[in-house]
C-alpha cells in the first residue's frame, strides 16, 4: 500500500509538473490599424504607439495588424508616431500630436480594426507658420545675388491651394532666409515642420544672433535630398537650441541650394510650422 502511494503522488506531481512547465498558451486577440488621421494641412505618421490599459505594448509600422494578449474591454490609447528629422531609425512619438483612446472589447482569437484620430494639442506656440496662402511671404532672398521663392497655384499633387517654388537655373544659388528672428526655449521640445518636394537636394541652416555682443553664427542643420513626391518631414531642434543662451540669443532660418545640372531645377515647400511648447 505504502508503495502504490508514492507512486500515486509521483504521478501526479510529474502531471502537474508538466503544466508548470508546459502552461495552456493565451488565445491573442488582434488590432488592426490601416492609419492615423491627423487633421491638419499635412502630416506624415509612420507609427502608432499602442497602449492597452497604459501599458506599452508596441510600435508599429502603419498599416498594422498585430497580437496583444488581452481580452474583455481594454482601455486602448494610440500616440503617432514620425520619423524625427525623416530617420527611420530615430522613430517616436510626436509629443505636440493628441493621443487618441477608446475603450475597445477585444475577443481571443479575433481581429478588432480601430481608427484613431488626432490633432495638435492646445497650448502649444506656433512661433512662426508659412502655408503660402496669403499675400505677404516670410522670406526674403539671403543677399541681392540669389534668387527668391515665390507663390504658385499651378502644382496639381499639391495639398494647399498654393505653395512655394523656386526655380533654380544652371549653375545658380538659391538662398532665402526669415525676415522675423526667433526668440525659442531651451526646455522642451522644438520642432520644424514642412513639406517638400525638389528635383536637388537643398539646406537647412540657421542665423544665430548674440544680442549683447552682436556676433552673427551660420550653422547648418539639415540636408534634404531630391523626392519627386512631397514628403512632410519633422526636424527636431532643441538639441540644438540647448548650445546658446536662449535669453540673449535670436534664430534666423535659411534655406540654399545650389544648381550644378545643366536644365532648371526646381523646389517646393508648403506648411512650414515652427512649434514649441
Amino acid at each position: 500500500m505504502l508503495v502504490r502511494f508514492w507512486i500515486a503522488i509521483s504521478v501526479a506531481f510529474i502531471v502537474s509538473g508538466c503544466d508548470i512547465i508546459n502552461p495552456e498558451e493565451q488565445i491573442p486577440a488582434y488590432i488592426e490599424i490601416n492609419d492615423i488621421v491627423i487633421n491638419e494641412d499635412n502630416s506624415q505618421v509612420t507609427d502608432a504607439w499602442v497602449y492597452v490599459n497604459d501599458y506599452l505594448v508596441g510600435s508599429y509600422d502603419l498599416p498594422a495588424h498585430f497580437p496583444v494578449l488581452y481580452s474583455g474591454n481594454v482601455t486602448v490609447t494610440v500616440r503617432p508616431g514620425i520619423r524625427v528629422n525623416g530617420i527611420a531609425v530615430t522613430r517616436g512619438f510626436y509629443s505636440f500630436y493628441q493621443e487618441w483612446e477608446a475603450e475597445v472589447n477585444l475577443k481571443e482569437g479575433e481581429t478588432t480594426v480601430i481608427s484613431p484620430v488626432s490633432q495638435y494639442k492646445t497650448g502649444l506656440d506656433f512661433a512662426w507658420t508659412e502655408d503660402f496662402e496669403t499675400i505677404a511671404l516670410s522670406f526674403e532672398p539671403h543677399d541681392t545675388a540669389t534668387l527668391n521663392l515665390t507663390k504658385t497655384d499651378t502644382v496639381s499633387d499639391a495639398t494647399t491651394p498654393k505653395v512655394g517654388v523656386v526655380g533654380i537655373g544652371p549653375d545658380s544659388l538659391f538662398s532665402i532666409q526669415t525676415i522675423q528672428q526667433f526668440d525659442l526655449p531651451n526646455s522642451g521640445d522644438v520642432y520644424l515642420e514642412l513639406s517638400f518636394k525638389s528635383d536637388i537636394p537643398f539646406e537647412l541652416a540657421w542665423r544665430v544672433e548674440n544680442l549683447e555682443t552682436g556676433v552673427i553664427r551660420d550653422n547648418r542643420l539639415y540636408q534634404f535630398l531630391p523626392s519627386d513626391e512631397w514628403q512632410h518631414i519633422y526636424i527636431y531642434l532643441s538639441n540644438f537650441i540647448s548650445d546658446y543662451d536662449n535669453i540673449i540669443n535670436r534664430f534666423q532660418f535659411l534655406f540654399g541650394a545650389y544648381n550644378t545640372e545643366d536644365e532648371v531645377k526646381y523646389i517646393y515647400l508648403d506648411n512650414i510650422k515652427l512649434i514649441h511648447d
